[in-house]
């Protein structure tokens, strides 16, 4: 297939997409249907044609279930990042990167926006117009390059250190949550401490061993959240409440129970009401933190969680799922096998524990002190137990979403995933009989052939 040949929605689906909701911003902005579809069929595809190359599927671009309005919205807003986040920094909201597998609603609540390292990805990307696919993944590529020349080879991903130390993303703080799920953002941090471009830092210092069970723990954490609130509000000059951090608890609430509800209709259904990169972009949307505006990722959830629980009802299948899949659940931070290609070869992702471990663990909303419950939460997530605890979580997901093997993945250089991958899936496989395949990802995150061919071997071996 051409690699420059486009790929446009069809003309015939157009009034039912306009008939649909607006997309509603945290600043009280709306967008309708008819300006969105105007966008993604007349100025995205001039502006972005990598994106709508039609062999973009074997470089994990959009979908093209264009039966799935959540899908075409969800496909607006990565491509309006950049326009959406530069336009608000200009408004005065700083923009704060943070570690990936981590809850933003204290960042949101103290004004700013919170990006992790792919969302400042899809800025950057933004800002670069008219490239083909060969040439946006040459600059990836670059980017890539560069930051592992400037921070260390021995990470396993940069993190979008280049684009914030260059000055292409305009980022006024970075404050990840430390020793959470990965070895390098200890290195990125350090990297930005010595880079050219001097920016404020913050360190979320995150307790291990058994933390969730220390009050000490849940109170220093909390302490942390809160001087948290306070370095942002320096950038803001105001002054967060008791009462902003419950409003976003809650609005968060609401954006991860509609993910979890929603995958979990869709892993009880017959057949996948929709395919793998679909079903990634709708249950990580509970994240709130994927669009840049939690507002606007909870309109296209709920919509999203509509349409699929009437996909299930009428038993229509996603786009490209293969009959009699198997169903393989991913385990591993920052990694993923490409889902069309998996589904190609006859299987397809149900889920990764990944961002579903911070998605699923909903926060307390009753009690005294919001700082208290979110800590609590934290320090409660799955993917940061022990190996027995995380274990146990994770036979927990892979009998709900039915899955018939296991794949852990992870990058080049992570000590921490690394580590433990052997040990996890021997302890999965002691509970459940479930196989399981370990993968050492190419560094970079490049999809390599090999390490698809390794995929596609798995999918055959258990393929019901």
């Amino acid at each position: 297939m051409s690699l420059t040949e486009q790929y446009s929605y069809p003309e015939e689906i157009r009034d039912e997409f306009i008939s649909t909701e607006d997309i509603v911003f945290r600043d009280g902005t709306h967008k309708s249907a008819e300006e969105i579809w105007y966008f993604m069929t007349e100025e995205a595809p001039a502006k972005y044609p990598y994106a709508f190359t039609k062999s973009n599927h074997y470089h994990r671009r959009l979908s093209q279930d264009v039966t799935l309005p959540s899908t075409i919205k969800h496909n607006y807003l990565i491509l309006t990042m950049n326009e959406r986040i530069s336009r608000a920094r200009a408004n005065g909201t700083p923009v704060v990167f943070v570690q990936g597998g981590q809850s933003v609603d204290p960042y949101y609540a103290a004004g700013a926006i919170a990006l992790r390292p792919a969302s400042t990805g899809l800025w950057a990307a933004g800002q670069h117009e008219g490239l083909n696919l060969n040439q946006e993944e040459l600059r990836r590529m670059n980017q890539r390059e560069k930051a592992h020349r400037a921070t260390s080879f021995e990470i396993c991903q940069t993190a979008g250190y280049e684009n914030i130390q260059e000055g292409n993303l305009p980022v006024d703080m970075i404050a990840p949550f430390t020793c959470l799920r990965c070895s390098d953002i200890s290195y990125g941090v350090e990297s930005h401490r010595h880079g050219k471009r001097k920016l404020n830092l913050f360190l979320g210092d995150y307790p291990l061993s058994h933390q969730k069970d220390k009050p000490w723990a849940v109170e220093y954490f909390a302490q942390n959240l809160r001087r948290l609130t306070r370095e942002i509000n320096g950038f803001t000059g105001r002054q967060t409440s008791e009462a902003d951090l419950w409003a976003e608890i809650k609005l968060h609430n609401a954006g991860r129970r509609l993910a979890v509800d929603t995958a979990e209709a869709w892993w009880a259904a017959d057949s996948p009401p929709t395919n793998g990169i679909d079903r990634r972009a709708i249950f990580q949307m509970g994240s709130m933190e994927m669009h840049g505006d939690p507002s606007a990722s909870v309109t296209v959830l709920k919509e999203a969680n509509r349409y699929i629980k009437e996909r299930i009802k009428k038993g229509v299948k996603g786009e490209g799922v293969p009959d009699n899949a198997a169903r393989i659940f991913v385990c591993g931070s920052c990694v993923r096998p490409n889902e069309y290609r998996t589904e190609e070869a006859g299987g397809i992702i149900v889920g990764n524990d990944n961002h579903w471990s911070d998605i699923s663990t909903i926060v307390d909303e009753e009690g005294s002190d919001p700082y208290l419950n979110l800590s609590r939460a934290i320090l409660s997530y799955p993917y940061e137990q022990d190996i027995k605890g995380r274990a146990a979580w994770t036979v927990e997901q892979l009998r709900k979403s039915r899955a018939h093997g296991v794949l852990f993945l992870y990058n080049w250089g992570c000590n921490t995933q690394s580590a433990i991958a052997r040990m996890l899936c021997d302890e999965v496989k002691k509970l459940t009989g479930l196989p399981s395949l370990i993968i050492e990802h190419d560094q970079g995150g490049v999809q390599s052939e090999q390490l698809q061919n390794r995929v596609n071997a798995f999918v055959e071996m258990v393929r019901p």
